[in-house]
């Protein structure tokens, strides 16, 4: 599979994930420049100060080994999979920056080989974009569900802005939605990680989100408020 043809299908695989989208029309915008095969790929997002700049939003691997209810490429569903190796994926995205078509990338990923493993592939992708090809652009890079400690740190190196998706406001709620995955231990404990390492460096501080999937599992209003508090 050619990599552009990879970078169409796992940029659309992609569009799930929040990745700082805003649009006051409730459509996306494509840079005007944006050639029409990349249109999937290349989403805008705000920055914290509030400028808005393309995204190109892809991910290292589609293939999962969870089956999360909600998810496009669980691991149940038939569907064509995709996967780039880190110097793959830094290669073309610094190729899609110097040409000046993104000013950032967000990196996400299925789970492969478990949560370390994949963190792997994350950060050597992002390592590889900074070192050897000076990217300098935004980036954006996903937390996965079992991270190690020093992999979360080693992200946060690396990148403007981390997430961990909690997905579910608790852990009953959780195992209607994913029920593989475990909300304290490898979610929940993961964001105040990251919370306490990007409080370490607060000249270099890196900013943090998470999100929830709303509706699905019947929480309440209250149990998504409480749990954001």
């Amino acid at each position: 599979m050619e990599d552009l043809e990879k970078l169409r299908l796992l940029g659309e695989a992609a569009q799930d994930e929040i990745a700082e989208d805003v649009d006051m029309q409730g459509r996306r915008r494509q840079s005007l420049h944006t050639p029409r095969e990349l249109a999937k790929c290349v989403s805008h997002a705000v920055l914290p100060n509030g400028r808005r700049i393309p995204l190109l939003k892809t991910m290292v691997s589609s293939v999962c080994e969870n089956n999360c209810r909600y998810c496009a490429f669980r691991s149940g569903r038939d569907t064509r999979r995709a996967t780039f190796t880190p110097d793959e994926l830094a290669r073309l995205s610094n190729q899609l920056w110097q040409q000046g078509l993104v000013e950032g990338v967000f990196l996400s990923s299925g789970l492969v080989g478990g949560g370390p493993s994949t963190q792997d592939r994350i950060i050597a992708t992002a390592e590889l974009l900074r070192r050897k090809y000076a990217f300098t652009g935004y980036l954006h890079a996903k937390i996965m569900p079992g991270t190690e400690f020093d992999q979360v740190a080693a992200t946060m190196q690396w990148a403007d802005r981390v997430s961990v998706n909690l997905e579910a406001p608790n852990g009953q709620r959780l195992s209607e939605l994913a029920p593989m995955k475990q909300f304290s231990d490898q979610l929940l404990e993961r964001l105040r990680w990251a919370s306490r390492l990007r409080h370490l460096t607060p000249r270099k501080r890196r900013s943090l989100s998470t999100q929830f999937v709303v509706g699905p599992a019947g929480e309440s209003d209250l149990e998504l408020l409480l749990t954001s508090s």
